[in-house]
């Protein structure tokens, strides 16, 4: 009997087994995006979005579904994820000033929501407060947004527009993590990172800065050919990382990915290519 396409999918657990043994200096991050996956469960069935917000989705123009909402996390649950990261994250470089961070519930809250909003000065200027290393802090409080934003993605997803016609994300305003060319057809899906929402998009356009002309847009691949590659735009020097898949990766899945193909993200930047330091949207959210 003829395997499916799911059956192919390699189980989770093996995966992440087979990866600690092949990469093994990759282990602190498959451990972190690990507790990633297992603090979603405190979450589970959990829907954050509170008040008439909560069904009425910003007008602005170009407006992705967070924006304007406000969210209700229990400060406590989210500080134990912190911690419980921030232990994890003691094994990176710069991980080591974690050791003796203990935020409050009041931290917990204000620096999630500076990452779910994409604030980076925010959660730096904590960072220099406590004596802590900005990237290190950033990495544990970008993880313990990922439930939070995938649960929120998941109570949106009937708002989702039918065609959204711009690059970022249009439930949480973050760059796509990667494109996957999908099934037989190859359609071109665009994968958020944060909530792991995804969009289709044409084909021989740039992401980032909207490019059309063919002759400014290329790609890098590697020896594997065409199932791995990077897109880029020279009129705007970023990249894009793309996967042929058969189907929707998971949400989980999807991080290790990134992980696995991090070799494409060293050709690409060596290559004078980057991703974008700002956002593609000022997106307004609050907890409480």
């Amino acid at each position: 009997m003829p395997r499916t396409a799911s059956s192919l999918r390699p189980d989770p657990t093996t995966r992440v087994a087979d990866l600690e043994r092949q990469r093994p200096e990759w282990r602190p991050w498959i451990r972190l995006l690990t507790e990633v996956e297992r603090a979603g469960s405190e979450w589970e069935g959990k829907s954050f979005l509170v008040g008439p917000d909560a069904s009425l989705p910003d007008g602005s123009p170009g407006a992705p579904l967070l924006q304007g909402r406000t969210l209700l996390v229990d400060p406590a649950i989210l500080r134990r994820q912190i911690l419980r990261l921030a232990s994890i994250a003691t094994e990176l470089e710069g991980g080591a000033s974690l050791r003796q961070y203990r935020p409050s519930s009041n931290d917990a809250l204000r620096l999630t929501e500076a990452a779910l909003r994409q604030d980076r000065a925010t959660i730096a200027g904590v960072a220099t407060e406590h004596g802590l290393d900005p990237s290190a802090l950033a990495s544990v409080i970008h993880l313990a947004s990922l439930p939070i934003l995938r649960s929120s993605a998941s109570t949106l997803q009937h708002q989702l527009p039918l065609h959204w016609p711009h690059g970022y994300c249009p439930v949480c305003a973050a760059w796509p993590l990667l494109a996957e060319r999908r099934g037989l057809d190859r359609s071109r899906r665009l994968r958020c990172g944060r909530c792991a929402g995804e969009w289709e998009v044409e084909w021989l356009t740039c992401t980032f800065c909207g490019e059309r002309d063919y002759r400014h847009l290329g790609s890098l691949v590697l020896d594997e050919g065409e199932l791995v590659k990077v897109e880029t735009c020279a009129s705007c020097q970023a990249y894009l990382k793309s996967l042929a898949t058969l189907q929707m990766i998971p949400a989980f899945e999807l991080l290790l990915r990134d992980l696995e193909t991090v070799e494409l993200d060293l050709i690409a930047l060596d290559r004078g290519y980057s991703r974008p330091e700002r956002s593609g949207f000022g997106l307004e959210v609050h907890l409480k």
